[in-house]
């Protein structure tokens, strides 16, 4: 009952989410640090996001978050600190719950102005939850578009897009868009399982994450494809 309980309180908040485009300086500072706090939890690992469709095909991909990923994400480009150093700052918050920062550290990157940093900041948080894939969906870009190019997307009504390491299977996260995903993508995908792994282990662990349903993955396993279960220990 509990487990359900926190389900609904997720499907909840994302239901009745919305993406702020005005948000006073301290507002602004509080979903930082909000967002850095959510982001957090993310770092240390690689994680390995499926996706499944109506037809029963497989979509998935590999990637990994950094400190210095996150103040990109915001659509900032702070000319006081470096990346790393914004996201400590980010983490650390105040007494008033706001990342210790101030505004001027806060400068709006190339193509971006207040109100798109104030846009990107206040959906973050919830983006950052992998523990509530499920009511994400993923897929690859293949359609043009005018926003910054990337390879793959995860989210609903708003996404985060992701490129893959040169020479590497794994993915980082380049831009956060508040738009569908469906404005990016032909086929997207239902997503229905997460797993982790910490850095640098050769595989994930079979118990994932987050999943769409509980025992789903020990349902589905045995017919994911090869090349989605080499990637998972058998046991």
């Amino acid at each position: 009952m509990v487990g359900l309980c926190m389900n609904l309180q997720s499907l909840f908040l994302w239901e009745n989410f919305m993406v702020r485009s005005r948000l006073s300086d301290s507002e602004l500072l509080k979903e930082i640090h909000k967002a850095a706090v959510q982001y957090q939890s993310l770092l240390g690992h690689t994680f390995l996001i499926v996706g499944k469709n109506r037809k029963s095909e497989y979509f998935w991909f590999q990637c990994r978050f950094e400190k210095k990923n996150f103040m990109h994400l915001l659509g900032i480009s702070s000319g006081s600190l470096r990346a790393d150093k914004f996201y400590e700052r980010a983490l650390e918050g105040n007494h008033c719950g706001q990342a210790n920062l101030s505004v001027q550290d806060c400068t709006p990157s190339r193509n971006h102005n207040r109100t798109t940093v104030n846009e990107k900041s206040s959906c973050c948080a919830d983006l950052f939850r992998l523990e509530d894939a499920a009511y994400m969906k993923v897929g690859s870009k293949d359609k043009i578009s005018q926003y910054v190019d990337f390879s793959y997307a995860y989210g609903r009504d708003e996404i985060i897009g992701f490129e893959r390491y040169k020479g590497s299977d794994e993915c980082f996260p380049i831009t956060v868009i508040p738009r569908n995903i469906e404005e990016f993508s032909t086929r997207w995908y239902k997503v229905i399982f997460v797993f982790r792994k910490p850095a640098g282990a050769d595989r994930y662990e079979r118990i994932p994450f987050a999943e769409m349903k509980k025992g789903l993955c020990n349902e589905l396993i045995g017919g994911f494809p090869t090349d989605l279960r080499n990637l998972i220990r058998e046991e």
